[in-house]
């Protein structure tokens, strides 16, 4: 049986949104595999214990916390795998270890959305350590988690993609009148406004003049260094597919169409059908209004499934990614809204009607991440002998 280390929380304003998912992933693991649990607090604390296994007990997260075991990432690469090593203080055994032993993970599940996790930040402390883990890489992470930088590689790859004008904090502080020119000379108003690297609709506003605006950009910065600004699609649907595999192969879900006209906010997303107090009522993504499959013309359908294979290669993804589009129905156009490298629940909604359970989703996810590091096992990455003369390590990959 393999120890899948289940990474979630962190320092991320998505951080109740990647609770929910690694509660539905841990749930969904199959007999073969064992959870361990380890979650990052929003100081960035790190914790394991059984009580993180217990969506509830997130309500009160000092209790929860007092419960658990702090750990540090133990990174040993000659041992191809993740050590979390009990920091000083209280410890509490879990799954019958002594409380100062190190516990190993096989293969790590970063479900972490937002900041340090799904940006690839994360993804290359485990490429330090040397470890399996699910998902895309740090490149793919990076590139797909940057709303600019992606649509930089998406037109590089022939998809289309909408024009924006990009603000950068400190150009707003110093000036925000050349701020508010260049949004204004894109596009007329209606005028959308987001972070440059979250999810979630978090930070998102529609602004319909210079006053709101201006307000849009401010609360946009405040989660950002960077926001774009995009001009409003009129007349639009929402439409979102995911694809699961690799470089080598990979195949589409299901499109869903999310069934709440205009801007879908992290409320929609996540809370509903559930509860304002906390996480533990939520069923995540899978909760959202939508209409799965979405009902499309079969050619329009047929493009808009394309261009997500397209866009996932184009990123380099790996593992589950959810390409988001904007369709014009009437003219049967779209353009790729944004890509999500660990989208919410992973999308494995969109893969149940089809025929894949989640289970049989995390199964493949972690078949993907040991096939992924097999071949990074199999690149030379030091050379033999030290070019600066003398002896050293005789280790060549």
């Amino acid at each position: 049986m393999s120890t899948i280390g289940v990474i979630f929380g962190s320092r991320s304003v998505e951080h109740e949104v990647s609770v929910i998912t690694a509660h539905q992933a841990m749930a969904a693991l199959s007999q073969a595999h064992r959870a361990l649990p380890v979650y990052i607090a929003k100081d960035g604390r790190w914790f394991t214990g059984e009580a993180l296994t217990q969506l509830s007990r997130f309500a009160n997260a000092d209790a929860l916390l007092a419960d658990c075991t702090a750990v540090t990432p133990g990174i040993d690469p000659a041992r191809h795998g993740l050590a979390l090593l009990p920091v000083e203080g209280p410890r509490r055994g879990l799954f019958g270890r002594g409380a100062g032993d190190p516990l190993d993970i096989d293969v790590a599940m970063p479900l972490v959305h937002g900041s340090f996790g799904e940006d690839g930040t994360l993804q290359g402390l485990l490429e330090m350590a040397s470890i399996p883990y699910t998902g895309s890489g740090v490149a793919a992470s990076a590139v797909a988690m940057d709303k600019r930088l992606a649509k930089t590689v998406l037109r590089g790859a022939g998809l289309p993609v909408l024009d924006d004008v990009v603000i950068g904090r400190d150009d707003w502080h110093a000036d925000s009148t050349a701020g508010v020119a260049a949004a204004e000379a894109l596009a007329p108003y209606p005028l959308y406004v987001k972070p440059v690297s979250l999810g979630s609709s978090i930070g998102v506003s529609r602004a319909s003049d210079a006053a709101a605006l201006r307000e849009a950009v401010e609360v946009a910065l405040t989660y950002d260094t960077r926001c774009l600004v995009e001009p409003a699609q009129e007349r639009i649907i929402e439409i979102n597919c995911a694809v699961i595999g690799d470089h080598s192969v990979a195949r589409p879900s299901l499109l869903e169409q999310p069934t709440k006209r205009g801007l879908l906010s992290y409320d929609d997303k996540y809370r509903a059908g559930g509860s304002k107090s906390g996480a533990a009522k939520s069923t995540g993504m899978k909760s959202a209004q939508r209409i799965v499959p979405a009902p499309l013309d079969d050619a329009l359908g047929a493009r808009i499934t394309e261009a997500a294979l397209a866009a996932f290669a184009a990123v380099g993804a790996s593992g589950v990614a959810r390409i988001d589009f904007m369709v014009d129905t009437e003219h049967s156009s779209f353009v790729v809204n944004e890509l999500n490298p660990i989208p919410g629940s992973l999308s494995f909604y969109l893969f149940e009607p089809a025929g894949l359970s989640f289970p049989a989703l995390i199964d493949e996810l972690i078949d993907i991440a040991r096939r992924r590091h097999a071949a990074h096992l199999a690149s030379t990455v030091v050379f033999e002998p030290w070019m600066l003369g003398g002896g050293g390590s005789k280790t060549s990959r």
